[in-house]
């Protein structure tokens, strides 16, 4: 593949954490790019498995580069390579998963000067990369100025992920925007609600092609066991409101009640969690109803389902557990 090292158009940043099961996949899948102005920094983030040797393998591309360091989750070392990065784009990508060949020449095709960030769409696909559903993917695209983009993904066409997007690497770097490294959900969406604040005098392009293919896993943390760490997706929502004006409120308020009343259901059927801890976040969840209610409802049978969780969430969960029996 030819790639001069000084025509960097997009730096992609692949977090690797004991990966190696997968890393030659995801690999192979940048080698196959159609557009191939891009670098790709690696960082291997502690692994304990062989990691490290299967990048090292890949070492003399002149457009791979690889940091090693020790463990100190995926926000860390997104922000690494945030920092080591040089492209006018910048994309991320997890070593489990992989990209379609069509990948960045379609951020490219669509990533014009007056755009501020391109989203795409997902394949998904079992670690055997068999796929599991089929995405229309086709060229169709919209285009939102980038406060209603917010709305579009809190609410009307959620895509609360970081791998489905590419952003303008200057805006990222003169910000100095990076992941906060001590919250654990949601810090994905926390991030491009900030990008997004900072280019209102920009549009979003979302297309129906596929950008990404993402293997459905057990690690994730959403079908791992559940921690307290996990509730942090409080501080993620927390931090999203510095960035949001009225006109965000009631998509703001919904996405954070349904979040809210999912992590409660689950600790309720989960052990480990102190009645305090919950009640903690039942308090949150009645504070955040309140403000809902008072930004305007939803018309639709979540806002039924928020409004009894509110009068008894433990009853709702109860009997939303006998229903999945």
């Amino acid at each position: 593949m030819q790639n001069p090292v000084n025509d960097v158009l997009i730096s992609v940043i692949v977090p690797v954490y004991n990966a190696a099961a997968y890393l030659e996949r995801c690999i192979d899948s940048l080698l196959q790019q159609e557009e191939s102005r891009f670098e790709v920094i690696f960082i291997n983030d502690g692994s304990s498995d062989n990691s490290l040797a299967l990048l090292q393998s890949y070492a003399h591309y002149p457009h791979f580069h690889i940091i090693d360091k020790t463990n100190g989750g995926v926000s860390s070392a997104r922000n690494q390579g945030i920092r080591a990065s040089r492209g006018k784009l910048l994309c991320f990508l997890d070593a489990d998963d992989f990209l379609p060949a069509s990948a960045f020449a379609t951020y490219v095709r669509l990533m014009q000067n007056n755009i501020a960030m391109v989203g795409g769409e997902s394949q998904h696909f079992t670690p055997q990369g068999e796929p599991l559903d089929f995405p229309a993917n086709t060229t169709d695209t919209r285009q939102l100025t980038a406060s209603a983009a917010i709305n579009d993904l809190l609410y009307f066409n959620p895509r609360h992920g970081i791998c489905d997007k590419v952003f303008r690497g200057d805006v990222i770097r003169q910000h100095q925007l990076s992941f906060n490294e001590e919250i654990y959900n949601f810090e994905d969406l926390l991030f491009v609600i900030n990008y997004l604040h900072l280019q209102q005098d920009r549009q979003v392009i979302f297309t129906q092609q596929v950008v990404y293919h993402y293997v459905e896993s057990t690690n994730s943390a959403t079908r791992s066991a559940l921690r307290e760490k996990h509730f942090s997706f409080a501080r993620s929502f927390n931090g999203m409101q510095a960035f949001l004006s009225a006109q965000h409120s009631r998509c703001y308020y919904h996405l954070y009640l349904k979040v809210t009343s999912s992590y409660i259901y689950k600790a309720l059927h989960s052990d480990g969690f102190s009645r305090a801890f919950i009640d903690e976040y039942i308090s949150l969840y009645r504070r955040s109803f309140k403000s809902y209610f008072t930004s305007g409802l939803m018309f639709n049978p979540w806002s039924l389902y928020f409004a009894l969780f509110f009068v008894s969430p433990r009853l709702v969960s109860r009997l939303r557990r006998l229903a999945q029996k």
